[in-house]
């Protein structure tokens, strides 16, 4: 039986830095040598992910932002896109803007390069997660008070970071709607905000998986994760393990616990999986 290995990154095989330490990158590169079959999913773009997976010989398919794409990172080539319509991307940003909440609007324009609108950084989320990228030289953003022409492009997704009570409304306006996907949760690195992030309801990890899955030819999935946007992919796995310093629902679907994040638990519990010949 062939096995596909799937890890969630941030929380789950990347530390609290939002670094791949240098121990699970030679545990995971030296099973991979040996045939084991590893991919990552990930609410991550290609512009944040290949810099902290270029120690990682990823030789599958990967899975992005949440599903949206499915990425190739040996021809660095979009191997499947799940945009999200522009005429409920427009409805989205209405009520965004209705309900004072500060949208990212993230696109790809017409040439073919990824952006994301926004207006400014209005929370300690947003300084965490816009400052980080900013710093490091991330070319993606635009600074608008108009969004119009993020709706002529091809609409990612539809995100907003704020703490619950702000965009609860929002999240219940949208979460049983058919073309789309409401991915609401914690952010794990600033506490008392949420990103509520809504894309095409075809993106989803479950999907993003199950698509490596049978493309690739396996006939069963092990996957890791430590955040609610996990559970979709969870959905999917065959058996599913969560770090210990995972969300409580994660902890309580998992069919086992593995050590946490900061102690590399996905490449040690890979490591002693395969010392057993299992």
């Amino acid at each position: 039986m062939k096995t596909l290995y799937v890890s969630d990154l941030d929380g789950t095989l990347l530390n609290d830095d939002k670094k791949l330490e240098p121990e699970a990158a030679r545990i995971l590169n030296g099973l991979i040598d040996q045939g084991m079959p590893f991919t990552i999913a990930t609410a991550r773009s290609i512009d944040s992910v290949k810099d902290i997976v270029q120690g990682l010989r990823l030789e599958l398919p990967v899975v992005l932002m949440n599903g949206v794409f499915i990425y190739d990172m040996q021809r660095q080539l979009r191997i499947q896109s799940n945009y999200l319509p522009n005429g409920l991307a427009a409805q989205i940003l209405a009520t965004y803007l209705q309900q004072q909440l500060n949208p990212l609007v993230y696109t790809i324009d017409l040439s073919g390069q990824p952006k994301i609108y926004y207006r400014g950084i209005h929370n300690e989320s947003e300084a965490d997660y816009i400052g980080n990228r900013l710093g490091n030289g991330d070319q993606r953003f635009r600074l608008t008070e108009d969004y119009s022409e993020s709706l002529h492009e091809r609409i990612i997704s539809m995100n907003v970071i704020d703490t619950p009570e702000r965009l609860q409304a929002a999240y219940e306006t949208y979460k049983d709607e058919s073309a789309c996907v409401c991915h609401y949760g914690p952010d794990i690195y600033a506490p008392g905000y949420h990103w509520l992030e809504i894309s095409s309801s075809h993106a989803t990890k479950k999907n993003g998986v199950l698509f490596v899955k049978e493309t690739c030819g396996f006939d069963k999935i092990v996957c890791f994760g430590d955040n609610l946007n996990d559970i979709p992919m969870f959905e999917a796995a065959d058996e599913k393990y969560a770090v210990s310093n995972a969300n409580p629902e994660l902890l309580r679907l998992a069919d086992g616990v593995i050590g946490s994040n900061k102690e590399n638990g996905v490449a040690r519990y890979l490591q002693s999986i395969f010392a057993r010949g299992e």
